[in-house]
C-alpha cells in the first residue's frame, strides 16, 4: 500500500460524506490508496455514514470506538495504517483531486520525509482565504530543519515579540501547524515512536508536527495549495475559543506538553528549542489577563484573577517572563509587558479591566 489517509470523524454527518467524496476522487491508483475513518464515539449518524461509504468501497477502513479524543483517534489510524506515506486529514475538509498522486511524487523525487504544502480556508461555499507556505527555500536538510522549518509551526520567539511591539509588519506570523498541511512518512513515525499527546484538546498538532519535522532529514516546501479548510461554528476549536478558563487548561497543559517535547527534541538532536516557542508563552501571559480581565457572567472577577494567576505563577512561565527582554515599541504595547517582567500582575489585571471599559481590543 502506498498512501494511507487518516480521517477522525465526531458528530460531522453533514460533512463526512464530502470529505469521503473528496478522498475518493483522488487520481491516484485506488489499490494503492487506503482511507482509515475513526469514528470516534459520534452520538448522531456520523458512523452509519462511514459505514454506507465502505460498503461501496473496499478501500475504506471503519474504526468505531469510544470517544477518547482528535488524538486517539489519530493514534487507532497510524497503529492501522499500512501505507508508506500517511495523510491527516480532517472529516469535513476536502482536498484537490491531485493532493495525494503530486505530493507522493514530489516525496519520491526529492527523497524528502515531508511535504509542506498550503490550503485556501472555505466557508459558505467559497474560499476567503489563500495560505501558502512561508518558507525562503524549497529543500531544507539536517539541523537547518529544527533551525528554520520547525520554529514556524511550534511559536514565537522572544525576537518575534520585540519585532511586533516595534511595529514590524507579520512580526507574529506562524504557520498553521494544522496535519493536514504535511505529508508524512510513516517509517518516520513508527521509528521515532511518535504519538499524538491524548492529554491535550488543542495544540496536540503543533507538538506532533513539530516534533515530526525534528526527525526527518530531509523537508520539501510545495508552493501550491490543496485542501480546503472548512470553517464552522459546531467545531471544537470554534467552541474552545470563545470558552476563556477552558482556553486557559488548554495552554496549561500545552506547557506541559511543550516542556515533555523540548526533552525529547534534547535527547534525540542535542539541540534545546525552547527559544523557539519563548515569546509564545510571553505574549500568551498577556492575552490571558486581557482575556480573562473581561466581564464574564458565568465566573466572578476572583475566579477569573485566580485563573490568570494559576498561569502566571507556573514556575516555567515565570522564568521565560524574566529571561525576557523588552524592545522598542509604542508605550501602549509595551506597558503591559513591563508590568509582567516587574511582576505586578494584579496591577496588570486591572489594567486590562479599564482597557476594556474604554473598549481597548488587543490584537496581535
Amino acid at each position: 500500500m502506498k498512501v494511507s489517509v487518516i480521517i477522525p470523524a465526531y458528530n460531522i454527518e453533514g460533512y463526512i460524506g464530502k470529505c469521503l467524496d473528496s478522498v475518493l476522487a483522488q487520481d491516484i491508483d485506488q489499490n494503492q490508496l487506503e482511507i482509515i475513518v475513526v469514528d470516534d464515539g459520534s452520538t448522531d449518524k456520523t458512523g452509519d455514514v462511514i459505514d454506507e461509504y465502505a460498503s461501496m468501497h473496499d478501500n475504506i477502513r471503519p474504526i468505531h470506538k469510544e470517544n477518547a479524543g482528535v488524538s486517539a483517534a489519530r493514534n487507532d489510524g497510524i497503529a492501522a495504517a499500512s501505507g508508506e506515506y500517511i495523510f491527516f486529514f480532517d472529516g469535513d475538509d476536502f482536498q484537490e483531486k491531485e493532493t495525494c498522486r503530486e505530493l507522493v511524487e514530489i516525496a519520491e523525487r526529492e527523497s524528502a520525509d515531508a511535504v509542506i504544502y498550503g490550503y485556501h480556508r472555505f466557508e459558505d461555499g467559497k474560499v476567503y482565504e489563500t495560505n501558502y507556505p512561508r518558507f525562503a527555500k524549497k529543500v531544507y536538510e539536517g539541523k537547518s530543519i529544527i533551525k528554520e522549518v520547525m520554529p514556524a509551526f511550534i511559536g514565537l520567539s522572544n525576537k518575534d515579540i520585540n519585532n511586533w511591539l516595534a511595529g514590524k509588519p507579520d512580526a507574529l506570523y506562524v504557520e498553521n501547524p494544522a496535519l493536514w498541511r504535511i505529508l508524512c512518512k510513516k517509517s518516520v513515525i513508527t521509528k521515532n515512536t511518535l504519538l499524538f499527546d491524548t492529554t491535550l484538546k488543542v495544540g496536540e498538532d503543533t507538538c506532533f508536527i513539530s516534533e515530526y519535522l525534528s526527525c526527518c532529514n530531509k523537508v520539501y516546501v510545495q508552493q501550491k495549495c490543496y485542501y480546503y479548510l472548512v470553517t464552522r461554528s459546531t467545531s471544537a476549536i470554534y467552541r474552545y475559543e470563545r470558552e476563556p478558563l477552558s482556553k486557559l487548561e488548554g495552554k496549561k497543559k500545552l506547557n506541559d506538553a511543550r516542556e515533555r517535547l523540548v526533552n525529547r527534541i534534547k535527547e534525540r538532536s542535542g539541540v534545546d528549542v525552547t527559544s523557539t516557542f519563548a515569546g509564545t508563552i510571553v505574549m500568551s501571559a498577556v492575552e490571558v489577563a486581557f482575556r480573562l480581565s473581561e466581564k464574564d457572567e458565568k465566573h466572578s472577577r476572583k475566579e477569573r484573577y485566580n485563573a490568570f494567576r494559576s498561569f502566571v505563577d507556573d514556575k516555567r512561565v515565570r522564568k521565560l517572563i524574566k529571561n525576557f527582554k523588552i524592545g522598542k515599541g509604542t508605550i501602549v504595547k509595551r506597558i503591559p509587558f513591563i508590568f509582567l517582567k516587574m511582576g505586578w500582575f494584579g496591577l496588570l489585571f486591572l489594567a486590562t479591566e479599564m482597557l476594556h471599559v474604554v473598549g481597548y481590543e488587543f490584537k496581535r
